[in-house]
């Protein structure tokens, strides 16, 4: 590896944890806001499965998930983050997991559900990793199995979020929407296109997830860093 890849891996990683490093920081700030935001938009029950997808790849919807998992962790929240961008999975760099029993190897029959999850080095805030990944990996996400996932997982956890593939480009972040109750697109900054937004918007309203909003990331006036509508 590269002295640039290492610089960039310490840089990704640093920004995952961006909520718990720099607590008192303005990007954590809004990181809570958006905790807030999803909190109270549902009245007198507390959204349980969550969707956090971007139009392309690079908008920053990782680094987004994880510190939502953080900032929802904070709040004595029993969190657990997937990572279930089966096509280019980062969640175990970023956490320094060994990358060993994970979500493909539930999906395979390999491991149990209980078997994959990572305890994280934040309290309350888990993790289960993509785990091996081939090429036709995604091919074995079908709704059947995630519901059944979902199904164990919702009676350990307050908060489950899944970290997906881009949604304009796979058909799997498509049955996870369908299957989560709420999603939440990432975009960022002078990179995402109107007409990508615009797509993934659409994709998302049909499915059957209510779409709480759009996270902007990468906005380089710090007050405005995030924004949530």
């Amino acid at each position: 590896m590269s002295r640039n890849r290492n610089k960039d891996l310490l840089v990704s990683k640093e920004r995952a944890k961006y909520a718990q490093i720099y607590k008192q920081s303005i990007v954590s700030e809004q990181y809570r806001l958006l905790r807030s935001s999803i909190t109270f938009s549902r009245i007198g029950k507390d959204i349980q499965t969550l969707l956090v997808t971007s139009p392309n790849h690079g908008d920053g919807k990782t680094t987004t998930a994880a510190n939502l998992g953080i900032v929802l962790a904070q709040h004595d929240k029993k969190v657990i983050v997937i990572d279930a961008d089966l096509r280019r999975p980062k969640i175990h760099k970023l956490f320094d997991l060994k990358q060993s029993d994970g979500l493909t190897a539930i999906l395979a029959g390999k491991a149990t559900v209980d078997e994959a999850i990572c305890i994280s080095d934040i309290p309350n805030l888990h993790i289960i990793q993509s785990g091996p990944v081939t090429k036709t990996s995604y091919e074995l996400l079908t709704a059947n199995r995630i519901e059944d996932i979902i199904s164990i997982l919702s009676q350990q956890y307050d908060t489950i979020i899944f970290d997906t593939s881009p949604i304009l480009y796979t058909a799997e972040t498509q049955i996870l929407a369908n299957l989560c109750e709420a999603s939440m697109l990432v975009v960022k900054s002078g990179q995402t296109l109107k007409e990508d937004a615009r797509k993934a918007v659409n994709v998302l309203q049909d499915s059957k997830a209510e779409l709480l909003g759009a996270s902007l990331n990468g906005n380089p006036i710090k007050p405005k860093a995030y924004q949530y509508n």
